[in-house]
């Protein structure tokens, strides 16, 4: 131990006792004062945590004895809402006092007219999926809302009678009201409160009253708040100042909540602070005068000097020979030592430098080397190795050099190659050099292929001195070669099966070599010869060579098609072109690719063909439809007229229910031959979308009072939810669209209701749902039940199962997506999704299609006058005849336009109204007879066209006219409403 040392160690072993008892004394009294301030913090904590446990129960037993109510779970809001309303006023600390269903929409509350749905507030979700009373989220009553009236929400489930959850109760605790019940608690002075949501906002915060809106705690709380258990801890309070803090996480104590209270620690430990630092200070500062003396003499004349030494020794140790003692003083021992020690490291660095120079020359030109190098000693012993083969055996230089070569390099030579290598030692030991190819591991686990030399170098005398070891990487020339070998192979395999003829040309276009000849054209026929002396038709030679040509004045690649024609057959290739150059970048020829298209040229002629047959075959399709569209309603259409006829004379007849029967027929077969002829106009592709903004609203009034006495008489209630949407899509397939969903749930549905509605499904998507409480649909056969034919077992009155086939493809059509949700003995929705449209003016609405505009109920006239009537089918209007005359009617029948208008000139009274049909004798349409009656009788005269055509063309073409139009086969009832909304007396 040195001087200084020992005199550090007197002055210390006679101060640190002291010192120790006093520090001792000091810290036990601070330890025992902070255990009296963290019990004292935790008095007040829980005191705080009964009196919020109490308010907490308070809202839980208020919102459970809601849930519990008779009227709640018996669904008698009204009686619920003025419960609500009279508990608001008793309590006036409770705020948005509400009763939500399942989607948050509010079934009653203390404030009905401030009540805002809450599905997606979080607490709401949770008392939903958990099942339980829940405490809720910082909570401001709306954005308009004024400052400090937020409030924290409570909520519990509610069930109704079947036991089902049926939606929530809400409860808000004025936060305002709860800051002034705290603060009227006394609190030491000093003392600060937290209270805060589960997400860290905060709800209470003392001496300051409520946080600002929304303000949460900063991350140390936060960290705190997510904790599984309560403790107590030092942290900066919400105002700045250190604080002993007892918390409650909210885990643990009330559920949801975090509550903490904090003292002042400054004020605490004041005192003690300072008796501890003027203590501690005057025993530090005698310790610190002490040891200053002893250090100040104990540097200047020990230490300093005896440092320089032993830095000296240090260096020469490291290996750093410039280092040397450097001492001022020179008279007394220790600076004499140090001069002698100056001069002996003069001496040993000059003969270190010479020796390091050539040692790192020769390391240099070592490490320089992209091989491996090792000597070894005549025994196999490893001398020296270079940078390299260090890294290659990926191992330390400690655990190489020394050992015999052949096991430090055991890892990386294994099995034969670690024999070989040994064999190639002993050998190289005895005079003889060797060399061989070895696969070998080195560093990383890498496999490589090495190529070892190893090399005897002799003494002047002639004995073997050392051995030399050199080795190269020669993986990547070896993969090389190997992947050369495979791909001249594959590429050789690919071209004789690919079957593409490849050839080279000379400048002259002379042909040099060929693969996969063709049409017979072997190399040794072609090789040497050009195209006008290989190819039997002179116009193909003249094309092929000027394509070639292109490519050689260009010198850019060319891509063409190309016929040759041979044994009297044409072919054809595409055939690419591309400039072959010599090692100098000069223009040597051509090399060129012919790929034999001639198959596909045949399939290309084969489906031109094909296509054309199609179009012809689609336009008889598209006839046959307008044929069998008008000749298949005929016959319908005579027998609904004479149903009509029949039962007009059959009153009170017994055999009337018998026509009743004979007429639901009539209906069904309508039915079927609508679906069956609309699914075959809509296969043809002749149906198009005229898409144009309509009001919903009229359009869905017009559905339900057409079907409203349907479902009547079915004891159904068919409503739709009023509406002042606009969307755009065609009106008459969406209203097809929506009857065939109205009549779906019609026929599906035993009992209860039908509701139809809309819903926004996006910033600018509407959604029309139509309701049932139908049988429901299987899951499984969702997807099926929208293709042809299709009808789901037992589901009572069935159709043919085109309704919902033709509701796709028209959906499809307009890009509407339909959706489908059901549920077995409950229901089904339908859904149809379509653009919604802003109007920022009101304008007027859509005509919707004529033959919709005329189904409203009207009753007779009483007086009746003349009609005409125009139909080429004899039938049709006999049956016409014998139907309005049976309604009062005096009927004027003709055959055709021209014989209309001669009979209406013989009987000279002037007709109320014309029915005519579309499709009459020698091309002439309906509309033309309509016009020429009109212009013979006036303007002012109606016009029915009655036509079992229903493309659109026909409808377009009725309202430009001015005329009315009805689809065969024709309901009587249509008809009566039709003329009598057209004024026909």
């Amino acid at each position: 131990m040195t001087l200084l040392a020992r005199l550090f160690l007197l002055v210390l072993l006679a101060v640190l006792p002291a010192l120790g008892i006093q520090a001792y004394s000091v810290f036990q009294f601070r330890a025992e004062r902070a255990e009296e301030v963290a019990a004292q913090a935790e008095r007040l904590l829980h005191l705080v945590e009964g009196e919020q446990a109490r308010i907490v129960d308070g809202a839980r037993l208020m919102v459970t004895s809601i849930a519990e109510s008779a009227t709640l779970r018996s669904g008698d809001y009204a009686q619920c809402q003025a419960h609500l309303i009279r508990l608001a006023q008793r309590a006036p600390e409770y705020r948005s006092l509400s009763v939500l269903d399942r989607d948050g929409a509010v079934l009653c509350s203390a404030t009905p007219d401030g009540a805002p749905a809450a599905a997606d507030l979080p607490y709401v979700r949770r008392a939903l999926e958990e099942g339980r009373f829940v405490v809720g989220e910082w909570t401001s009553p709306g954005p308009a809302a004024e400052p400090g009236t937020a409030m924290l929400p409570f909520a519990v489930p509610f069930r109704n009678e079947a036991g089902t959850v049926a939606g929530v109760v809400t409860l808000g605790l004025d936060l305002p009201w709860l800051a002034t019940n705290f603060a009227a608690r006394p609190l030491p002075e000093n003392a600060s409160l937290l209270v805060t949501d589960r997400n860290g906002t905060i709800l209470v915060k003392l001496p300051n009253g409520i946080a600002q809106r929304g303000e949460r705690v900063p991350r140390p709380y936060l960290d705190l708040l997510g904790e599984k258990r309560g403790g107590v801890t030092t942290l900066p309070g919400m105002d700045g100042v250190a604080r002993v803090l007892a918390y409650s996480p909210s885990r643990q104590g009330t559920r949801d909540l975090f509550i903490s209270v904090g003292l002042d620690h400054t004020a605490v430990a004041g005192t003690i602070d300072r008796a501890t630092r003027q203590g501690l200070l005057m025993t530090l500062t005698g310790l610190l005068v002490a040891i200053l003396a002893a250090w100040i003499g104990g540097t200047l004349f020990i230490r300093r000097p005896v440092e320089a030494l032993i830095r000296a020794t240090q260096g020469w140790s490291a290996g750093n020979s410039s280092a040397r003692a450097g001492l001022v003083d020179r008279k007394s021992e220790i600076g004499q030592l140090g001069r002698a020690f100056d001069a002996m490291a003069e001496t040993l660095e000059a003969r270190e430098r010479a020796l390091r120079g050539s040692e790192e020359h020769l390391r240099a030109v070592l490490d320089a080397l992209p091989t491996f190098v090792g000597v070894l000693s005549p025994t196999g012993d490893v001398l020296q190795v270079n940078q390299t083969a260090v890294q290659a055996a990926g191992l330390p230089v400690e655990q190489i050099v020394g050992r015999p070569f052949h096991e430090a390099c055991r890892r990386a030579f294994a099995g034969a190659a670690g024999d070989r290598l040994r064999v190639a030692v002993e050998r190289a030991a005895h005079g003889d050099s060797a060399r061989f190819d070895a696969p070998v591991r080195i560093a990383g686990d890498r496999a490589a292929i090495m190529e070892v030399r190893v090399t005897p170098m002799r003494g002047s005398d002639g004995r073997i001195t050392h051995l030399i070891v050199s080795g190269i990487d020669i993986t990547e020339r070896k993969t090389t070669e190997e992947a050369l070998r495979v791909a001249n192979e594959r590429f050789r395999t690919a071209l004789r099966n690919s079957g593409v003829v490849v050839f080279n040309q000379d400048c002259a276009l002379r042909y040099t070599w060929m693969h996969n000849p063709a049409l017979g054209y072997t190399a040794e026929r072609v090789v040497g010869k050009t195209d006008f002396e290989v190819f039997e038709d002179a116009a193909d030679a003249e094309a092929l060579t000027a394509v070639k040509r292109r490519a050689l004045e260009t010198g850019e690649g060319v891509r063409e098609e190309v016929r040759i024609r041979h044994a009297g057959q044409d072919h054809f290739y595409d055939m690419t072109i591309d400039p072959l150059r010599g090692p100098d970048g000069a223009l040597a020829g051509i090399t060129c690719a012919a790929v034999d298209v001639t198959g596909r040229k045949q399939a290309e002629a084969d489906l031109r063909r094909a296509r054309e047959e199609a179009e012809h075959a689609a336009a008889g399709k598209s006839k046959f439809l307008a044929v069998a569209s008008h000749d298949l309603r005929q016959p319908v259409q005579s027998l609904y007229l004479f149903a009509a006829a029949l039962g007009d004379r059959l009153q009170d007849h017994p055999s009337l229910p018998l026509l009743d029967n004979m007429r639901q027929a009539l209906d069904t077969l309508k039915g079927l031959l609508d679906g069956l002829l609309d699914m075959s106009r809509l296969e043809s592709g002749k149906i198009a979308a005229n898409p144009v903004e309509v009001r919903l609203g009229q359009v869905l009034g017009r559905l339900v009072a057409e079907y409203a006495p349907r479902a009547a008489q079915k004891g159904l209630e068919l409503r739709a939810v009023p509406t002042r949407a606009w969307v755009r899509t065609d009106p008459s397939h969406l209203e097809r669209i929506l009857r065939n969903l109205i009549e779906n749930a019609l026929r599906y549905t035993r009992q209860g209701r039908i509701l139809i509605g809309c819903r926004r499904s996006g910033p600018d998507r509407l959604r029309v749902e139509v309701w049932d409480s139908g049988v429901g649909i299987p899951a499984d056969r969702l997807e099926d039940i929208f293709e042809e034919f299709t009808q789901i077992q037992g589901s009572g009155d069935r159709g043919l199962g085109l309704g919902l086939a033709i509701v796709k493809r028209l959906s499809k059509l307009l890009d509407h997506r339909v959706r489908v949700r059901s549920k077995e003995g409950i229901g089904s929705v339908f859904s149809v999704e379509m653009p919604r449209v802003v109007v920022e003016k009101p304008r007027t609405a859509v005509p919707p299609p004529a033959m919709d505009l005329f189904r409203q109920a009207a009753n007779d006239c009483a007086t009746k006058g003349m009609v005409l009537v125009i139909d080429d089918e004899a039938i049709i209007l006999l049956g016409l005849k014998a139907m309005l005359e049976g309604w009062g009617y005096s009927v004027l029948t003709a055959r055709s336009g021209d014989q209309a208008l001669e009979r209406l000139r013989a009987d000279g009274r002037r007709p109320q109204i014309v029915l005519a049909d579309y499709q009459l004798q020698q091309g002439r349409t309906g509309p033309e007879a309509l016009a020429a009656v009109q212009g013979l009788v006036g303007k002012d005269v109606p016009g029915i066209i009655l036509t079992g055509d229903t493309a659109p063309e026909r409808l377009d073409e009725a309202r430009r006219n001015g005329f009315s139009i009805l689809h065969k086969p024709v309901f009587p009832n249509d008809l009566r409403k039709m003329m009598a909304s057209a004024g026909a007396a």
